[in-house]
């Protein structure tokens, strides 16, 4: 049973990883199924077990590098106190600008800030440092922030560094906070 896992882990990932290829050359909407699983050498029915769409093909692209990050640098409960948060900001923004030329590709096919919101909820967990379950609008005020950032830097071509754009995070949630309070 457990070959079979990884057999089929082993089927979506070449699929995935052909999507990124093709999204590279052509659009989304003009990828088929069929290409897509020539690119990937995999037979159709391979993708219809595992994906409903190309965009599901894609948030599990950014599920499965979000989980091998995670996994190689383990979430520290203390990421977001002074003065771990610019640490942990600037690391996050580091995995983004290493996977530039991915976030870069899905961005111009419109489906990088959907593929952020619709990460698995134990990624969602990992990546917010928080029980997403409990937790519901905290998470995705969090997360439609963080793809909205995401976004916006990998639409401006990166030009910010990561330290930068840590700082202009702070500002941005402290500074909103701030006005909040005084609103209230």
């Amino acid at each position: 049973m457990k070959s079979e896992m990884t057999l089929n882990e082993s089927v979506k990932e070449a699929i995935e990883i052909a999507l990124i290829r093709l999204l590279n050359k052509k659009d989304i909407n003009k990828i088929t199924v069929t290409e897509l699983c020539e690119t990937a050498g995999v037979g159709r029915s391979s993708f219809y077990r595992n994906f409903e769409s190309l965009e599901d093909a894609a948030v599990s692209y950014v599920n499965r590098i979000y989980r091998e990050y995670f996994r190689n640098n383990p979430v520290n409960p203390n990421a977001y106190k002074k003065p771990n948060f610019s640490f942990f900001l600037k690391e996050r923004y580091k995995f983004v600008k290493k996977h530039r030329n991915d976030f870069t590709v899905l961005y111009k096919n419109g489906i990088l800030y959907k593929s952020l919101l619709k990460m698995d909820p134990e990624i969602k967990a990992q990546y917010l440092l928080a029980d997403v379950s409990e937790s519901r609008y905290f998470s995705a005020m969090v997360m439609g922030f963080s793809a909205g950032v995401i976004e916006e830097w990998v639409a401006g071509g990166m030009k910010e560094s990561e330290e930068e754009l840590a700082e202009i995070t702070k500002a941005c949630l402290f500074g909103t906070v701030n006005s909040l309070k005084d609103a209230f």
